[in-house]
C-alpha cells in the first residue's frame, strides 16, 4: 500500500495545482511546493525509517504510519483557505512522513519474506504497478472533486483509515533479525548519527531547490544547498566507520550499482519532474482542459504501467536486467518528445495519449529493475534501508528537477516576482531539459 498510496497523494494534488495556490492565497511560483514538501519529508523518512524497520518489527511502524496518515488528512480537511496556507504545506510534509514509512516497510517486509528468484521478480513487479494505479486514482479522485477542495482529505481520511484497521491482522508480526555474529539485531544497532546527516542533508538540498524560484534565488537558497552537499560528505564518510550503516556498504562495492544509481536518478528526475508535473500543468492552463478531463486522460498510464510490471515479471530472470533498464530510459524520453510539438489546439489522440502510453513504460521498467538488483545484493538484515536507498533516490531527482524545470520556466517566460506563469514556450523549454538528462540516462 505504501506505493500506492505515494501515487494517490500526488496524483490528487498534481490534478490540482492550477487551483490550489488560488485557494490557499499564495503565488504560483509556489507551486512546486505542492509536490516539495511532500517529497522532501517523504525522502527524510525513507532515509530513517528503512533501517529501522530492519532492526524491529515492521508490522508496528507500518500501523502507526497509518495512524498519523489519518491524524493528518483530518487536519487536512480544515486547512484549504488563505489564512493556513502554511498549515497546508506542513499538512503535505506530514502525509510525505508517513508515507515514506509505509514505503521504507513494506520494501523490508517484503524483502524479508522472499529470496532472489522468480517469485521476488513477479512480486517487487506488481509492488511497482501500484504506483500509476495509485495516481490515476488519485488524478480521478482530485478531478472529482475540484469544487469541494477539503473532501480530496476528507476521502483520504477514510482510505487511510481502512487501512490502518485492516493492517493490525493483515500484516504478520516478524521476530528480530540476525546480524553476521548471528547475534538478534535491535534499535541499539540503528545508525543514528549516519540518519540525522542524511535527513539533514538531503532535506537541506530539497528545500534550497524547491524554494529556489519563489523567493528568486536569493542567497540562502545556495546557501541551503551548498550546506547540504556537506553534510552528505560528512554522511559518507560516518558510514564508512559506522558498526551497522544505513545501507551495506557491501552495495556501494557491487559492480554496477552506481551507474544504476545515476542512470536511475536522471531517469525518473526526468519523468517526474522535467515531464509529469509539467504536461498535466500544459493540459490545465494552456489546453484549459478541466482536472477531471485531464485525469481522464492519464488511463493510459494506468495501463501501461501494469504491463510494463507484467513484462518485467516475465522477462527479468530471460534477459539481463540492464536491458530492461535501458528500454525504460527510452521510454522516458517518449513523453518530452510527443509534448514538445504541442500547440494549444493539439488533439489528445494524436500526441499527448500516445506520449503518455509509452513514457509510462519508462519508471515502471526501471524501477522494477532497479529494485530488484538492489535489494537482491545486500543481506536480508538490510532490505528496508537497501529499498529506502531506491525510494529516496526518485524522491530527491523528483524534487531537484521539479525545482530546475521551474527555474527554466521562469526564465523562458522573462517575468519575475508573484505574477510568473509558465507559457508554451516555457514548458517547451522544459521538456527539451527532461528530453536531454533522459538521454544522459542511458
Amino acid at each position: 500500500m505504501g506505493l500506492f498510496l505515494f501515487g494517490l497523494f500526488l496524483g490528487d494534488v498534481v490534478i490540482n495545482q492550477a487551483l490550489l495556490p488560488d485557494a490557499l492565497g499564495v503565488s504560483e511560483s509556489n507551486t512546486p511546493w505542492l509536490i516539495g514538501s511532500f517529497l522532501l519529508a517523504n525522502g527524510i523518512a525513507v532515509i530513517i525509517s528503512g533501517s529501522l524497520a530492519d532492526l524491529s518489527d515492521p508490522k508496528i511502524m507500518m500501523v502507526l504510519g497509518f495512524v498519523w496518515l489519518v491524524i493528518w488528512d483530518v487536519v487536512g480537511v480544515f486547512n484549504i483557505r488563505p489564512s493556513l496556507a502554511v498549515l497546508f504545506f506542513v499538512v503535505r510534509a506530514m502525509q510525505g512522513l508517513a508515507i515514506g514509512v509505509l514505503q521504507a516497510t513494506s520494501m523490508s517486509l517484503l524483502g524479508r519474506v522472499y529470496s532472489p528468484g522468480i517469485r521476488k521478480t513477479r512480486v517487487f513487479s506488481v509492488m511497482s504497478a501500484t504506483v500509476p494505479i495509485g495516481f490515476l486514482v488519485g488524478c480521478l479522485q482530485g478531478g472529482a472533486l475540484t469544487a469541494h477542495l477539503p473532501w480530496i482529505f476528507a476521502s483520504n481520511a477514510i482510505i487511510s483509515f481502512i487501512c490502518a484497521v485492516a493492517s493490525v491482522p493483515g500484516i504478520p508480526l516478524f521476530s528480530p533479525k540476525h546480524g553476521p555474529s548471528d547475534a538478534p539485531l535491535s534499535l541499539k544497532d540503528f545508525d543514528t548519527l549516519g540518519a540525522l546527516l542524511a535527513a539533514i542533508g538531503c532535506g537541506l538540498i530539497i528545500l534550497g531547490l524547491t524554494q529556489g524560484v519563489p523567493s528568486g534565488w536569493s542567497p540562502y537558497t545556495y546557501s541551503l544547498i551548498i550546506v547540504g552537499v556537506f553534510f552528505l560528505l560528512l554522511f559518507y564518510l560516518a558510514e564508512r566507520r559506522a558498526a551497522r550503516p544505513l545501507v551495506d556498504n557491501r552495495l556501494w562495492l557491487t559492480p554496477g550499482f552506481l551507474p544504476l544509481a545515476i542512470s536511475y536518478f536522471l531517469g525518473y528526475g526526468a519523468y517526474v519532474g522535467g515531464w509529469m508535473f509539467f504536461a498535466v500543468r500544459f493540459l490545465l492552463t494552456i489546453q484549459n482542459h478541466a482536472p477531471i478531463t485531464v485525469a481522464l486522460y492519464f488511463i493510459p498510464n494506468m495501463i501501461c504501467g501494469i504491463l510494463a510490471t507484467y513484462i518485467v515479471s516475465k522477462t527479468l530472470h530471460l534477459f539481463p536486467g540492464h536491458w530492461i533498464l535501458i528500454a525504460g530510459m527510452v521510454a522516458n524520453t517518449m513523453g518530452p518528445v510527443f509534448f514538445i510539438p504541442q500547440t494549444p489546439y493539439t488533439t489528445y489522440w494524436a500526441l499527448s495519449m500516445p506520449g503518455i502510453a509509452l513514457v509510462t513504460f519508462g519508471p515502471d521498467l526501471t524501477f522494477a529493475a532497479a529494485s530488484i538488483f538492489i535489494t537482491s545484493n545486500v543481506p536480508r538484515s538490510f532490505q528496508g534501508s537497501a529499498g529506502s536507498l531506491l525510494v529516496t533516490i526518485q524522491n530527491l531527482s523528483a524534487a531537484i528537477v521539479t525545482a530546475i524545470g521551474d527555474t527554466i520556466g521562469k526564465e523562458v517566460t522573462k517575468a519575475g516576482g508573484d505574477g510568473y506563469s509558465l507559457d508554451l514556450g516555457a514548458l517547451r523549454a522544459i521538456w527539451w531539459f527532461s528530453f536531454a538528462i533522459s538521454l544522459a540516462a542511458q
